[in-house]
């Protein structure tokens, strides 16, 4: 027996080039693996550096220092000016009399009434009356001689 001869036929793979949808999946699947990949290994690397216990630096806010004011509150025609005045406690207010007519300046009994903001007499033209503020709130105060005529001491 002879041997039969054979046809035998090489087929040549042929390769496509990837282009379209395809090719733009491909390098979002490859871009999300690679940033994974990067990921889990800097993750390792800062592994140290989290055990390790760095001290805490103590944060000391500076206490603000300051020194007490006086402030003046004029009175002239029947208007106290500035009718509401904002301060800090420790703080003096100086009312001062520009008007023709005396008044005597009280604490409102009706808002937060504070012992002792009194002028106790009448306050002449040109004169003084100061008091000074030490606790925090809203005081309310009005010329006795003349009830309508009100003001406000802020007290932070």
């Amino acid at each position: 027996m002879e041997p039969e001869a054979q046809l035998i036929v090489k087929r040549r793979r042929i390769i496509q080039p990837i282009n379209g949808p395809g090719l733009f999946w491909m390098l979002i699947v490859l871009s999300l693996f690679s940033l994974a990949l990067s990921i889990r290994i800097l993750e390792k690397g800062n592994a140290g550096i989290a055990a390790t216990a760095t001290p805490k630096a103590e944060i000391i806010e500076p206490i603000e220092t300051r020194l007490p004011r006086i402030y003046t509150v004029s009175y002239k025609g029947g208007v106290f000016s500035p009718t509401n005045l904002r301060i800090h406690a420790g703080d003096t207010v100086r009312f001062k009399n520009e008007g023709f007519f005396p008044i005597r300046i009280v604490s409102d009994k009706d808002m937060n009434y504070l012992p002792g903001f009194d002028s106790i007499g009448d306050i002449p033209q040109g004169s003084y009356f100061s008091f000074t503020f030490a606790a925090k709130g809203i005081f309310g105060y009005y010329n006795d001689n003349g009830p309508k005529e009100k003001g406000t001491i802020i007290v932070r």
